[in-house]
């Protein structure tokens, strides 16, 4: 019985999105709304709220928001952010105040991010983390220096660019050498929890979280060149269907996300929904 906002960048290959769905769910088409918005533009963004706002009867509200855009393999590292973390920032600021009381906000992640996390210098570890974390004042500022960084070190070799991120305090552990594209994406997801942390402090009446889905089967991976071109039972990853299971019961179920629940980290682990701090991989817990 819900009614769906489906959110795409691309109109046409929302409308298929809907189609498929409602082809395999045979329900009823009028409960689902395409509606196009660009995470990286703040005029898509807001008038994607707009239509919302008014599209929304007098008395309604929204009962969840799912902030999901992502882009990880081949990107540079200000498009990272400007998608998985400045993008959380657009779509949490511009829909959570049309969220009613006890409403669902769910940012999702990856394990990377808690894992920056660690990595990261303690002074910037406990500040992401501490009462006082403001966008402005904490995450925007680390932002502005990690692009700073990546930027200056743009024509220098990996080892001249591991050391300046690990100058800032920002190292990205293991991953620095081995998968650099991971580090940079780890550092975008480690900021867009820590301003849904923020949020969740800010909303004390709403349930915000953040999810980690695990590595599933879509165009995220595909890019990657261990899964190129690869079916999914050539992979370990999960369907769709199997990776939005954490997503659905933060979004459903009675319990999750209540109370001291909310500003934590989800994953599944052994069929059962699990949280953690930001700082920590929940399943892993």
């Amino acid at each position: 019985d819900t009614y769906v906002y489906l959110c795409s960048r691309d109109v046409q290959r929302g409308r298929e999105a809907k189609d498929k769905l409602i082809s395999e769910l045979a329900c009823d088409a009028e409960r689902v709304e395409v509606l196009q918005l660009d995470v990286t533009s703040d005029i898509s963004v807001q008038d994607a709220m707009k239509t919302v706002q008014l599209s929304l009867g007098e008395g309604q509200r929204l009962s969840g928001v799912v902030s999901n855009a992502g882009v990880l393999w081949g990107y540079p590292l200000p498009e990272l952010m400007e998608v998985c973390a400045v993008g959380v920032k657009r779509v949490l600021d511009a829909f959570v105040p049309l969220v009613e009381d006890d409403g669902r906000v769910i940012v999702v992640t990856s394990g990377l991010g808690p894992l920056m996390h660690t990595y990261a210098g303690e002074k910037h570890q406990i500040a992401l983390k501490s009462d006082d974390c403001t966008w402005h004042k904490t995450i925007a500022p680390m932002i502005k220096s990690c692009i700073q960084t990546y930027d200056a070190s743009e024509s220098s070799s990996l080892e001249e660019r591991i050391v300046a991120f690990e100058q800032i305090g920002f190292p990205g552990g293991p991953f620095a050498d081995s998968a650099p594209d991971f580090h940079m994406y780890g550092l975008a997801k480690m900021f867009g929890d820590a301003y849904m942390m923020h949020m969740a402090k800010n909303y004390p009446k709403l349930r915000v979280t953040s999810v980690d889905p695990g590595l599933v089967y879509t165009d995220l991976i595909l890019r990657m060149p261990k899964y190129a071109g690869k079916e999914i039972g050539d992979t370990t990853a999960q369907t769709p269907e199997e990776g939005v299971e954490a997503h659905m019961r933060l979004l459903f179920d009675d319990e999750a996300g209540k109370g001291d629940g909310a500003g934590k980290l989800y994953a599944m682990k052994d069929g059962k929904l699990v949280f953690s701090d930001i700082d920590k991989m929940p399943q892993k817990q």
